[in-house]
């Protein structure tokens, strides 16, 4: 069994992030358990390979920051918006009879 390569996590690492998203804007819980591992992984990985090659892959680690950013972002409008519903609904009152 062959080790994947940097280039190869990193592509995978992106798809991650973007079925992450896909699956926030979709409504869905999500589990980003050990996102942080990986990209420690990653970023180690990068720094045992030659800059010649590290340069070649500036635009898919430019993607997955942009991807992160944008999960950042997602994150913290899904969090906004339940605070906004839990705030609307302690304040709803219910009539009943008086």
């Amino acid at each position: 069994m062959t080790m994947p390569t940097v280039e190869d996590q990193l592509e995978e690492l992106c798809r991650a992030v973007a079925r992450s998203r896909a699956a926030l804007a979709a409504g869905a819980e999500i589990d980003l358990t050990g996102l942080d591992v990986e990209v420690a992984r990653l970023a180690e990985a990068a720094n045992e390979i030659s800059p010649t090659d590290r340069e070649a892959l500036r635009r898919s680690i430019d993607t997955l920051h942009t991807g992160l950013d944008g999960l950042e972002a997602d994150l913290k409008r899904q969090h906004d918006a339940a605070l906004a519903r839990q705030a609307a609904s302690a304040y709803r009152t219910t009539r009943g009879p008086r």
